[in-house]
């Protein structure tokens, strides 16, 4: 057994709610989200302004707020999931946010069938939060840097190995560390694989992909505790993040790392 393989991957059919209400209805969760489209927005769109319709895949996506922001802007969306519970809260998501129905498809697939299931290459493919909930995360990795177009661009967002190290140190369970087992409770919403994101960068360079930029997502706000959390404010907090996401040793320890990188071959 790799240090990544586990027995299957995570379904969250019957969990979305609490899913949501647990990672994307909290002040992480909103971190997370807004980090997360600025280095989109700064990093890549605001580039890219002469495409003025890309074609976007968004491969786990789950409730899809990302998608939603790219879709209201004119894009080209289509969200995959494994769980129709998720795609059933995407659903209500995007007509929430008044998203046009022409601008977005929802479609119900596992990863291994992305092949079969969308035919077309897309001008960005989004693959955020989904690797660590994978049994075999470079063979899902694969799948999606696969979906990519020729010259065009992988958003992958994964769950650092080393912010997990990390917070177990300070928390003094160094049995944990010792035995490198990091994985959560079964059916509950830690995830299966954390990365080591040496493995990533060189997966995605072995597959012909230059990485344009790399951000630490939440490098301040998952060292608090509780106390320290309740007493700092949310923008203080946002704040600090964006001082230092960016910078080493901090991006590198983020309890997630968001990676932009770019397929060789020429963009459509």
């Amino acid at each position: 057994m790799n240090k990544y393989e586990h027995t299957q991957d995570r379904n969250f059919d019957g969990l979305a709610e609490h899913f949501k209400k647990k990672i994307y209805g909290s002040s992480k969760g909103e971190i997370r989200l807004q980090l997360l489209w600025e280095d989109l927005e700064e990093n890549l769109l605001n580039s890219l302004e002469g495409n003025s319709r890309l074609s976007v895949l968004d491969v786990g996506g789950g409730i899809g707020q990302i998608s939603a922001k790219l879709a209201n802007e004119g894009h080209n969306v289509t969200v995959t999931d494994v769980s129709k519970d998720m795609l059933e809260l995407a659903k209500v998501h995007f007509r929430e946010e008044r998203v046009p129905a022409e601008n977005f498809e929802l479609v119900n697939a596992a990863i291994d069938q992305l092949s079969q299931t969308i035919t077309a290459p897309s001008d960005l493919v989004m693959f955020h939060a989904v690797l660590e909930w994978l049994a075999e995360p470079e063979a899902g990795l694969t799948c999606a840097m696969e979906a990519v177009a020729e010259g065009g661009y992988l958003s992958l967002m994964f769950y650092n190995k080393h912010s997990v190290i990390m917070k177990n140190l300070l928390k003094g369970n160094f049995r944990k560390v010792i035995s490198n087992d990091f994985v959560g409770e079964k059916g509950g919403l830690t995830p299966i694989s954390p990365l080591d994101p040496i493995d990533v960068y060189g997966w995605l360079d072995a597959a012909g992909f230059d990485i344009i930029s790399k951000t630490g997502i939440r490098v301040v706000n998952d060292y608090l505790n509780r106390d320290l959390q309740a007493r700092r404010s949310y923008e203080d907090i946002l704040h600090m993040e964006k001082l230092l996401c960016r910078q080493e040793p901090y991006l590198s320890l983020g309890r997630y790392i968001h990676v932009i990188a770019r397929k060789k071959g020429s963009f459509s």
